[in-house]
């Protein structure tokens, strides 16, 4: 549905012969390979920021250039509180982001916090999306507007990895 810019494929490395020197992690596999995922949790929901930060970008503007009844959408108040979680989730997962990096750089567990925050990404990134499309109205599903990729995009972060768990 959505991240076509990411190229995805498969490897097959079933006759690879690996010295025992030239592996991941070495005898810490299974630590360095938990540390690896929770690196990339932070990355995806880094990516998942940066989309809702744009389609939040996107809809204040529009909403209040979209003129119904006399007056700008954004005047309506279901519409204002629909921008106004955007922009609290938006805020919440940018300091859930810092946190987790923050954690990873510092050399301190930072497990759990990665697997929060992706969840957190996954989530309000989804909601973020459908609502950008939502305020676009019947302009939300066009490729005139950038706000459908976002979407489709973000719908995609949910089930990149399969789910997280903390």
């Amino acid at each position: 549905m959505g991240l076509k810019g990411a190229p995805l494929s498969q490897i097959n490395l079933s006759s690879c012969k690996i010295n025992a020197s030239q592996k991941l992690g070495g005898h810490n596999y299974s630590i360095n390979y938990k540390s690896l995922v929770d690196s990339s949790r932070i990355g995806m929901s880094a990516l998942a920021l940066g989309v809702c930060q744009a389609v939040l970008d996107y809809v204040v503007p529009y909403t209040n250039e979209r003129v119904a009844f006399d007056e700008p959408i954004s005047n309506r108040q279901s519409v204002a509180f629909m921008i106004a979680d955007m922009a609290i989730e938006t805020e919440a997962l940018r300091l859930m982001v810092y946190k987790s990096s923050a954690l990873k750089d510092l050399g301190e567990d930072f497990h759990k916090q990665a697997s929060l925050t992706y969840r957190f990404a996954a989530h309000h990134g989804m909601k973020i999306g459908t609502d950008g499309v939502q305020l676009l109205g019947g302009h939300g599903f066009t490729h005139e507007h950038p706000v459908e990729l976002w979407y489709r995009n973000l719908r995609a972060i949910g089930i990149f990895e399969g789910g997280a768990g903390v």
